[in-house]
């Protein structure tokens, strides 16, 4: 049988029950309670398993269940002697009978089946039941009566079922799922189920094949915002409403939109089924008394037991269904005769609506929700929370399909379009684009048409939509004539260039562009792509021209904020954190409102690696294509940062996610692999995949970041003893730091001039640059070079350590601890350090890895690792790998 940590919460209690049915003196009588068929029935497949598991290791070949449903409508007569008929067969000694919906029986059935327990006592069969609360009320005091008489007499043994708590649901979902749930995709599913786990495990699967759950590095995130699944599996939730008579069913069906209005539920539920209050009432009444609906008379709420019934009956209205109920609620709250206290339920009534409400008021009230919503979360328009507040998306796209002015439509839609995009909704944004392109194009200057074109690629970038996107970058614009002409219309495919990373084919469409355009009609957006493509191939002199009058064009409104986020971008990609903080200063932007890649960055940079990575999964999970420059480095970054915790296998899998995704830097994504190898202890394979990556780089003409490459050749080539091609690297990283002129290539040329040179006080400079960038993981990195490289004072070590440790670099921190004893640097805190290696030890054994593939991680003996888990499993409790997996994902195991 199964140890009882490791056990889901029905199996356990299907564990328990069998056991104690099959012990001499148990209770003839095990009643299972709880709230719906879809829990209890979970419980019985669970008990049918573990019935023959017990039967067939513990008592050997015997019946099994004997299942009877007291469903059915038809009458129970002579109750006792057909169960007894069926227990005394000689085929069924010592069967179980399983007598389901125990809640059916009448008053007098159920005395019968007292007289049927007491018969049964003495004899090799047990009985088991279920019971769907709440019971109704003509058999309650029968119930109370019969049970409490057996029980006073030693014949039942009850068990409630009960929900789970939130952080028991998270761990649920966790072993299901097998990756961590994300805090957002436990408090949805917990929204609703209520922690039930049949009900919890039936959402589950739906999300995931409807793709509202998404796993990046072991990380299941919770996507679509409020979206609820419709999935088959909660039919039985709604089947016991369905089968009831047809008001009742449509009285459900208006709850479910109408139920947070209170007080006024009664009165609107009449309105909307065109009946008298009273009815009303009835019809409520009886849901209540199913156990479907319950009043919360603390503030006069009606709402469903299960609020994923309520969902699942929702979701089967049909549309003008659900309008016309939203209706009701959005005139009800207007007129003051309903109220409810959900701020955010008029304004999703009144999206719902539309236009079967007054438009300009409905309009008016979603905006300013919006406005709401941001002052909510922040000082600036639409806050940093609130861009990531999945209800602006819906209530500015209900706001922009209602409002009839054709100046404010294009701009909702396009603020719509923008969030969307930010939030990493693609294809909501490219749908509001296209509303722009084929209702307002005409309204628009050209300069802010070829804008919403760039947008409009940028959408189908992130679709997925590369088969479009490539038919622009080839032959223009197919779908919509140019924003004014042949220029507009090959600016427009250079937009397109951009996005595949066509630099070569871009710059000469660029110098195709500059000879035609004499009158300069295009010449914002040409210097635009020419500043974001030349900067790539090492030409910087466009972007620092437009990153010097950013500002001051941003504030005359010359500057769209597409520009700005994309300047802002170029310097994180580059590592020049300092100056994208200024810039966004200077144009009064704040992280919130960047994409989520340069936040990641920003995280990064500020030394928040935790919440760098979960930026970084979030991006990853919303972001389902393209892997442009600033994504590159993203990806880049977060694979490092896995790397240094030891999640070898899980930085390889983003590595792998990432170059799926057409990056346009692939060389980022090649010098962390290359990390990875090297970590495996495959350095020639890293030495080859440098090579490939550089000979790619330089075919292409591409300069950024190529610093981060050559300096990742020049750590392995000593990691192989072969410190020849250093002089190479350095030549290479000199002239990337002349093109480039970043903080970061002339730190990495610092390093290798020490490193060729034997240079110290070019490694001392080289120690202050990365000082002065306060970027903890970067300036470990020079530390570790230097120290390598022998250039170091050896009380560096002590500073990279401790350096380390508050990233927690669990691998650097590994390597580094013999370097310490060889240069006689005492490790601080021996039984930290023991405990440290254990969990680095687990944490490669979660990543999958074989003990002869940690031993050479470890720079160890396959003996010795085996020695190492052996204690590891004996002390956790944890009998195999696939458990102390679990126990890891899960948070159980606490090293």
């Amino acid at each position: 049988m199964h140890t009882a940590h490791s056990v889901p919460p029905y199996e356990r209690v299907a564990v328990e029950t069998i056991e104690a049915i099959h012990t001499p003196g148990f209770p003839k009588l095990v009643v299972v309670s709880g709230p719906s068929a879809m829990e209890l029935g979970s419980v019985l497949e669970e008990l049918s398993a573990y019935d023959r598991q017990f039967r067939s290791e513990v008592a050997g070949a015997a019946p099994e269940m004997v299942r009877i449903s007291f469903a059915d409508s038809s009458p129970k007569v002579q109750l006792p002697d057909r169960l007894l008929r069926r227990a005394g067969a000689e085929e069924n000694r010592g069967a179980v009978l399983v007598l389901q919906h125990l809640q059916h029986l009448s008053p007098d059935e159920l005395f019968s089946l007292e007289r049927l327990i007491r018969q049964l006592d003495g004899t090799s069969t047990s009985c088991m039941s279920t019971v769907t609360l709440p019971v109704p009320r003509a058999s309650r005091a029968a119930f109370a009566e019969v049970f409490g008489r057996l029980r006073q007499d030693g014949l039942v043994h009850q068990v409630n079922l009960r929900p789970l708590s939130p952080r028991r649901l998270g761990t649920m979902i966790t072993a299901e799922i097998e990756a961590r749930a994300e805090p957002a995709l436990v408090s949805w599913l917990w929204g609703l189920t209520r922690g039930w786990p049949a009900a919890a495990r039936a959402v589950l699967r739906t999300a995931r094949d409807q793709g509202l759950i998404r796993v990046v590095d072991r990380h299941a995130h919770l996507v679509g915002g409020a979206s609820c699944p419709s999935p088959s599996a909660v039919d039985e939730l709604v089947l016991p409403v369905r089968e009831t008579d047809g008001p009742v069913w449509e009285a459900a069906k208006v709850v479910a939109v109408l139920g947070p209005l209170g007080e006024a539920v009664p009165r609107l539920t009449a309105q909307a089924l065109s009946v008298t209050e009273r009815e009303a009432r009835d019809l409520l009444a009886r849901l209540v008394e199913t156990g479907v609906l319950r009043y919360r008379r603390s503030d006069s709420v009606w709402e469903y037991r299960l609020p994923l019934a309520g969902v699942a009956v929702g979701a089967s209205l049909g549309p003008y269904e659900r309008r016309s109920l939203a209706r009701i609620a959005v005139s009800a709250l207007w007129q003051g005769t309903a109220r409810c206290a959900d701020s955010a339920y008029l304004p999703e009534q009144l999206a719902a609506a539309g236009k079967l409400v007054d438009p300009e008021r409905a309009k008016t009230e979603l905006l300013d929700a919006v406005e709401q919503l941001a002052y909510h979360h922040g000082d600036h328009a639409y806050g940093d929370h609130a861009y990531d507040d999945h209800r602006v998306v819906r209530w500015l796209r209900a706001a922009a399909d209602l409002t009839a002015d054709p100046v404010e439509q294009p701009r909702l839609l396009l603020e719509h379009a923008k969030i969307c995009l930010a939030q990493g909704r693609a294809p909501e944004g490219l749908n509001s684009l296209r509303a722009v392109l084929r209702g307002h194009r005409d309204r628009l200057r050209p300069d802010q048409l070829l804008d919403v074109h760039f947008a409009y690629l940028v959408a189908l970038y992130r679709t997925g939509d590369l088969a479009t996107l490539e038919r622009i970058a080839e032959h223009g614009t197919p779908e919509w004539p140019g924003a004014g002409g042949l220029l507009e219309d090959a600016v427009t495919r250079g937009c397109a260039l951009l996005l595949f990373g066509r630099w070569r084919e871009l710059s000469d469409l660029l110098g195709e562009i500059r000879r035609q355009d004499s009158g300069g009609s295009v010449e914002a957006q040409v210097e635009f792509l020419a500043a974001a493509a030349e900067l790539w191939v090492g030409t910087t002199a466009g972007a620092e021209r437009s990153r010097a009058t950013l500002s001051a064009r941003h504030r005359a409104g010359e500057a769209t904020a597409a520009e700005v986020h994309s300047r802002i971008g170029e310097l994180l990609t580059l590592g020049e954190f300092r100056r994208a903080e200024q810039l966004l200063v200077d144009t009064g932007r704040s992280p919130g409102q960047l994409g989520l890649p340069s936040r990641m960055l920003i995280a990064l940079y500020r030394g928040r690696p935790k919440e760098a990575m979960d930026l970084a999964r979030r991006s990853a999970v919303s972001g389902a294509y393209g892997c442009d420059a600033v994504q590159s480095a993203m990806y880049h970054h977060a694979a490092i940062l896995l790397v240094c915790g030891g999640r070898l296998t899980r930085a390889g899998e983003l590595l792998a996610l990432a170059r799926s995704r057409q990056p346009t830097l692939p060389h980022l994504l090649t010098s962390a692999q290359a990390l990875c190898e090297l970590v495996h202890g495959e350095a020639e394979q890293a030495l080859s995949l440098l090579r490939t990556a550089v000979r790619r780089a330089e075919s292409d003409g591409v300069v950024a970041g190529t610093d981060l490459l050559w300096l990742r050749m020049a750590d392995v080539t000593m990691h192989v003893g072969r410190p020849e091609p250093l002089r190479e690297c350095l030549a290479k990283v000199e002239g990337v730091a002349r093109r480039l002129g970043t903080e970061r290539a002339e730190m990495t040329r610092l390093v290798l001039h020490a490193a060729v040179h034997a240079d110290r006080a070019a490694g001392q400079a080289a120690r202050r640059l990365a000082q002065q960038r306060r970027q903890p993981l970067e300036e470990c990195a020079v530390l570790s070079h230097l120290i390598r490289y022998g250039l170091g004072d050896p009380a560096m070590l002590r500073d990279t350590y401790t350096m380390l440790g508050e990233i927690d670099a669990l691998m650097p921190r590994y390597w580094l601890r013999p370097l310490m004893r060889t240069h006689g640097v005492a490790v601080p805190g021996r039984q930290a350090t023991a405990e440290e290696n254990e969990r680095l030890l687990a944490v490669l054994v979660s990543e999958g890895l074989t003990n002869k593939q940690i031993a050479k991680t470890l720079r160890a003996s396959e003996k010795s690792v085996e020695g190492r888990l052996s204690r590891l499993f004996s002390r956790t409790g944890h009998g195999s790998r696939v458990e102390l997996a679990m126990a890891m994902l899960t948070g159980r195991l606490h090293l």
